[in-house]
């Protein structure tokens, strides 16, 4: 692994001699990749010089192959006087998405547009947006610029059934297709997994979901007659809203069982795609992790030339979704020009 440091004046220094620790991490629920750095400093030892550090400088980490794994932003230091580590706590630009707000309404734009649109504002560089065609109108008020992307592609997603997640590349923002990307290295109980365990649960399961018109009067249901069977009704209501397919919404709150799973993984240069949105298949028949799963955290740690993974694994393809504010009479609203200059 290399460990570079990039000062706000562009002075680079290398401090891959210096690493103790390494942890590079992520969660589709953070959604900010994390970068704790442990490095080895001294208040007696004039041989091991503490580096100069500020906070918002940037770390960049890389592969033993020199793949780019990590680019971001210091938000935290500490140190000791008796200790003998420095220690760092990165982010990746995802973290100027989720710490800045905005307020805007949104009139009639895709959610690909109000990503393109976000990114601009709070000065984050734009990549590339997952497409869906999929024109939509709400206010966001006072929430963080994170929160208005996942707003349009929860809506988006409800619509079309695709699940996306927004992620950092090289610096820019990218949002994603969840779990089309599968990691190349399939994981077997022989060879890669040190522990595992898995569990299941009913406690999200909805097996019914019970349709109204806008008044509330029930209109139709949509339902899996076998999990019925198997579990018992769980039910939800959905209530019909104008211009929205509404048999293609309640086929989407169905959920069946919850299956989750937890793994030990040894690390390598083939794990490294091992992260938050991507997919892994496994083969661990114990437990009964067998199959396709979507990895919803993973954890790793660099220590004494050893990589290790944890992950957190999930049957079903969630994505971090976020409900659009109630829609208010807009008074004196920002012409749609102005936002297709943005664009």
């Amino acid at each position: 692994m290399k460990l570079l440091l990039i000062s706000r004046n562009g002075k680079q220094s290398d401090l891959t001699a210096l690493v103790q620790r390494i942890t590079w991490s992520g969660s589709i629920q953070e959604a900010a990749r994390k970068l704790e750095v442990e490095l080895s400093v001294s208040a007696t030892d004039s041989w091991v010089r503490a580096p100069s550090v500020d906070l918002a400088d940037m770390l960049m980490l890389f592969s033993d192959g020199g793949g780019e794994l990590f680019r971001g932003y210091i938000f935290g230091k500490s140190k000791t006087l008796a200790g003998n580590a420095l220690s760092l706590n990165a982010y990746d630009g995802m973290i100027y998405l989720i710490k800045s707000e905005l307020s805007r309404q949104f009139q009639e734009i895709t959610a690909e547009q109000v990503a393109g649109a976000v990114c601009k504002e709070l000065g984050v560089l734009a990549g590339n947006m997952a497409g869906t065609g999929i024109p939509q109108s709400f206010p966001h008020l006072g929430k963080t610029g994170y929160e208005a992307i996942m707003t349009a592609y929860t809506t988006a997603s409800r619509l079309n059934g695709k699940r996306y997640m927004p992620r950092m590349g090289r610096g820019k923002l990218d949002v994603v297709e969840k779990g089309s990307i599968v990691a190349k290295r399939k994981l077997q109980a022989s060879v890669h997994i040190l522990d595992s365990s898995y569990g299941e649960d009913l406690e999200d399961m909805v097996n019914t979901v019970l349709l109204t018109d806008e008044k509330g009067n029930p209109i139709g249901t949509v339902s899996r007659p076998d999990w019925v069977s198997s579990y018992g009704t769980l039910q939800r209501v959905y209530q019909q809203e104008e211009g929205k397919d509404s048999a293609t919404i309640a086929d989407g709150l169905l959920q069946d069982v919850s299956r989750s799973a937890s793994l030990q993984v040894m690390g390598g240069n083939d794990a490294l795609d091992l992260i938050a949105g991507n997919a892994v298949q496994v083969r661990e028949s114990y437990t009964g992790l067998n199959g396709l799963f979507y990895i919803d955290e993973d954890t790793h740690t660099f220590e004494n030339g050893q990589h290790m993974v944890s992950l957190e694994l999930n049957f079903r393809n969630v994505m971090d979704e976020q409900e659009a504010d109630e829609p208010e009479e807009i008074v004196d609203e920002e012409p749609m020009e102005a936002w297709e200059e943005e664009l």
